[in-house]
Parts: C-alpha cells; sequence; structure tokens
C-alpha cells in the first residue's frame, strides 16, 4: 500500500522563509518602531502575532477537505465581489475596518477568485474553447474584479489579479488566441488607467529618470539601490543596516528584499530567490500529478500567487519595475497579506500529501528478494531443465 507524505522541501521552504520574516522584520523596523512607538519591538510582536494566527489558519487549510467546495465557488465569488463594493465605496480605502478587525479586501478577493477559477475551469473544460461561453465569463468576472480594485486605488494588485486569472486560463483548454487578442485589446485601457492617474505616471517617469527626481519619486528606489550596493557579496552582517535607520522608506514591507541584500549581500539574496524557486518547482510538480482537474488548477493559481508576488517584489527592489506596493511573501511585515500566505501554504502542502508518495528513506535502493521455491518446485524444474538438455531422437523406424 502506497503511503503518502508530507513533502519534507515544501514544509522547509515555507518554515525558512517565516523564520526568516521574523529575523528580518525585527532587524528593519527597530530603529523605526523606537522613534515613532517608544518600543523596539513594536513591529516584531505584531509580526509574531499575525504569524501565530497564520499557523492555525494553515493547520486548518491543511486539514481541511477542499474537494468538498466544488460547485459551491459561487457563494466565495460572492464574498469576495461584496468586500470589494464595500472597501471602494463605503470605505474608499484598501482596507476594511469593522471595530478592532483590520483586512485588505483584495486579499479576501483574491482567494476567492483563485477558488472560483479552479471549479469553474474543471468542470467547464469541454467549452473553454467557446469564447462566449466558455472564455468569456472567465474573463468577464476577471475584469469586474480587477476595475474594483482600481476603484480603491490599487493598481498593482489589480495587476496581480489579472495575471494570476490569466495563468490559470492559459493552462486550460481555452484557446491560445483568443486569451491573446483579449490582452491586446486590454493594452489600451490599462495605459489609459496609468496616464490618467498623476500619481502613478509620476511612478513611472521616476522608474525611467530616477536620478531626476532624488528627493521625490525616485528616492525610495534609488536609496533601495545604495541598500543593495552597500551588501556586496556577504553584507554587512545582521542589523548592521545603515539604510534602515530613515534613509529607505517602507524598510520592513514593500523594501525588506534591500534590507537583506545590505546585511547579508549578495548570498543572502540568492538564498532568498532559491527558496521561492523551490516553492514554484514544487507547485508546478503538484500541479502535474494532481488526480483531479479542480486540484491543478487550485495548484496552478497558488503557486503563480507565490511566484508573481515574490518576482515582482525583487523586481521593484533592483529598479526592474516600477514601485509598488507588494509585500514579499512570508518575510514582509503585514498582517492579511501573510495569513493569507499560510492559507495557501496549507492547501498546497494538502495536496502534495495526496498527490506526492514517499520514497525509501535510505537513499539505496535494495533489488527485491525473489522467494525461494518449495522442494517439489524445485525437483519439478530440474526434471524440466533435464527434458530440455536432452538430445531429441530422429523420427522413424529403429
Amino acid at each position: 500500500m502506497n503511503k503518502r507524505y508530507i513533502d519534507n522541501w515544501l514544509i522547509g521552504a515555507f518554515f525558512l522563509l517565516m523564520l526568516m520574516g521574523i529575523i528580518m522584520v525585527y532587524s528593519s523596523s527597530a530603529f523605526y518602531a523606537q522613534k515613532y512607538f517608544n518600543d523596539h519591538l513594536y513591529f516584531l510582536k505584531r509580526h509574531l502575532f499575525y504569524l501565530f494566527i497564520g499557523l492555525i489558519a494553515m493547520a486548518f487549510a491543511y486539514s481541511f477537505p477542499y474537494q468538498k467546495i466544488q460547485g459551491w465557488t459561487w457563494g466565495a465569488l460572492f464574498l469576495g465581489v461584496s468586500l470589494l463594493i464595500y472597501a471602494a465605496f463605503v470605505e474608499g480605502d484598501r482596507w476594511i475596518n469593522w471595530g478592532p478587525i483590520h483586512f485588505q479586501a483584495v486579499d479576501v478577493a483574491k482567494f476567492c477568485l483563485i477558488l472560483f477559477f479552479a471549479d469553474s475551469l474543471s468542470r467547464k473544460e469541454k467549452f473553454l474553447h467557446r469564447y462566449s461561453d466558455g472564455l468569456f465569463p472567465h474573463l468577464f468576472f476577471l475584469v469586474i474584479f480587477a476595475l474594483l480594485i482600481l476603484r480603491q486605488p490599487d493598481f498593482s494588485s489589480a495587476f496581480i489579479l489579472v495575471a494570476i486569472g490569466i495563468t490559470m486560463l492559459f493552462v486550460s483548454t481555452a484557446k491560445i488566441s483568443q486569451l491573446v487578442l483579449t490582452g491586446v485589446s486590454l493594452i489600451p485601457l490599462m495605459l489609459m488607467t496609468v496616464i490618467l492617474s498623476p500619481y502613478k505616471w509620476k511612478r513611472l517617469l521616476a522608474f525611467w529618470n530616477p536620478e531626476d527626481d532624488l528627493q521625490g519619486m525616485g528616492y525610495q528606489v534609488y536609496q533601495s539601490l545604495v541598500s543593495l550596493g552597500s551588501g556586496g557579496i556577504t553584507g554587512v552582517g545582521f542589523a548592521n543596516s545603515t539604510q534602515k535607520m530613515f534613509f529607505l522608506p517602507e524598510a520592513h514591507t514593500d523594501f525588506i528584499f534591500a534590507i537583506i541584500g545590505e546585511e547579508w549581500g549578495l548570498l543572502g539574496t540568492m538564498m532568498v530567490v532559491l527558496v521561492y524557486g523551490i516553492i514554484l518547482v514544487k507547485g508546478i510538480r503538484i500541479a502535474r500529478r494532481a488526480r483531479d482537474r479542480f486540484t491543478f488548477y487550485l495548484a496552478i493559481g497558488i503557486t503563480a500567487n507565490f511566484a508573481y508576488y515574490a518576482i515582482i517584489n525583487m523586481m521593484v527592489t533592483l529598479r526592474l519595475l516600477p514601485a509598488t506596493g507588494l509585500p514579499l511573501p512570508f518575510i514582509s511585515y503585514g498582517g492579511t497579506a501573510l495569513l493569507f500566505s499560510c492559507i495557501y501554504a496549507g492547501l498546497l502542502l494538502k495536496m502534495a500529501h495526496q498527490t506526492l508518495i514517499r520514497r525509501p528513506s535510505t537513499g539505496i535502493r535494495q533489488p527485491a528478494r525473489r522467494p525461494s521455491p518449495s522442494p517439489a518446485k524445485q525437483k519439478l524444474d530440474q526434471s524440466s531443465w533435464k527434458k530440455k538438455r536432452s538430445p531429441s531422437r530422429p523420427k522413424g523406424r529403429r
């Protein structure tokens, strides 16, 4: 009987990122927390609280039979749309504040959309080649979610949401030509969104020429490059960063990767990239080995979420993309983002548990021993061998 197991590499990657998050949140936020909150552990204590809640959610997601929600994800879709409408038109902000509870609606909506897409694509694969009743409904909901997020406004989260949805559609049975034509038709809309927003346009100009506005929009990206360059190969050492001393804004959230590069150097940043690479490879392998299409699409959506957030955050830090407000999963300080990263991790570990098979831990595969035949069987085999060895007599008269 096959034994199912937890993927040690995958769970090791998740917990290593969590440990790095604890270390780097404290290192990058201590000066800021001491000055503005008179407590150098302020952000660390809050991060540990969110991580504790996230670990509980991770354990629940791992034990939850997610296949049972197939056919019921319309409720998740309705919840996601409702929260985005409330955040955009009632709160007028990215955050929803219900008494002591504060969370970002986009994180909940993104999770709901991934569930809905995984369920819908798995049930409608035979119709996805038809644009009207296959591809168009999914694109319609994707655009609705994106427009509501843009209304908050949050361009970077809207971009991530669309990227995850397009990725799930790309690996489905939908026609690539229809996806390409739809994407090309949406490019003018995206450009108009950037051009009509003075803040986004200034960010784009600062990305092209940060030296022209070093005290304004280009300041953050420039200080990020200074932080990375100061680290060299091995870094200046833990807690020895100077850029976190009010030179680099958002050092414990959006630009924490730059502090990693300064304190741990190129070796530290390469280790972070390697760990995220392990999650990407493992997620794709889990999707390929999935036993049902719902698990396949869900694994693709979760893996794309981790990959896009990590890649875009690091590219912004390296000035390969305009500045955004996207955190580095598990490492950046945060509440809602950290909670849902833990939920995604629990679901991915659950799918690994169901699809991967434990191999022998000895590392050396011993040849299987064939059972020794019984004495009667040995005697029968010997007599058969003698008959084969005896020369055949010619036919005819003696």
